[in-house]
């Protein structure tokens, strides 16, 4: 699901809600409170979210930017995600009305005021609620429209990173270097013979048996004698046509 839907489903259930709170008030209803403030709660819910979610959205775009080689145009788009659109307004004044109007329920009592003051501010808070949803759900629309293309240019990237992976995955190896081979085989078949000879015995050659150390070493000396042999081959000019 994407933040529209989190965000449809949170504005839907509120404008419920404060539709209903208001009939209640009009009407005298004991039930009039808890859907007010569960009105006034589920609203403040979805606006909450719907800043969040551009705080985040925004900073996860701006370091894919920085990270990727990606189109910096997608980071200006984002930022007018709220500016152009007027969504943090409405929904800061949303918050704020719908907060007013429910501190106003107790006007009577608490300030001494006339109750239609509750009224007219929790009818004013639901209007303005409902523009505020408008607004925010036209400009998270447009601001997913900004993500699914950095979304898109990301996967661009990724295929094209794992197709020059795949080219040199596929690159032939280099071929073996025999006289390297040689080399290591005939010198390297004496460093056990010393070590024992020189470390273990502390130089008594007599304890220490040349084999298979020598046998070893002869099939380095074979290797590199082919392996120079392939390579004069190798190297030699051909002969010119007649």
């Amino acid at each position: 699901m994407r933040m529209i839907h989190y965000f449809a489903t949170l504005a839907g259930l509120a404008s419920v809600l404060l539709v209903a709170a208001a009939w209640a008030g009009f009407a005298g209803a004991q039930n009039h409170l808890y859907l007010g403030l569960s009105g006034a709660i589920t609203a403040g819910a979805a606006h909450s979210l719907l800043i969040l979610f551009s705080i985040i959205a925004g900073r996860v775009l701006r370091e894919a930017v920085r990270a990727r080689d990606m189109d910096a145009g997608l980071l200006a788009e984002s930022n007018e995600f709220f500016a152009r659109k007027a969504a943090y307004p409405a929904a800061l004044i949303a918050v704020l009305l719908t907060a007013a109007a429910a501190v106003l329920g107790f006007a009577d009592r608490g300030f001494g005021l006339d109750p239609t003051v509750h009224m007219l501010a929790g009818v004013v808070a639901l209007v303005v609620n409902l523009w505020a949803f408008g607004v925010e759900a036209r400009a998270l629309l447009e601001n997913q429209g900004v993500l699914d293309r950095a979304a898109a240019q990301l996967d661009a990237l990724d295929r094209a990173g794992a197709a020059e992976a795949r080219a040199e995955d596929t690159m032939p190896p280099e071929p073996t270097n025999w006289r390297k081979v040689g080399w290591t085989v005939l010198i390297g078949a004496w460093l056990p013979y010393l070590y024992q000879t020189l470390i273990v015995w502390r130089g008594d050659f007599g304890r220490v048996s040349i084999h298979p150390w020598i046998e070893a070493s002869a099939l380095g000396l074979v290797i590199l004698v082919l392996a120079i042999r392939e390579g004069g081959r190798d190297e030699a000019p051909a002969a010119p046509p007649e």
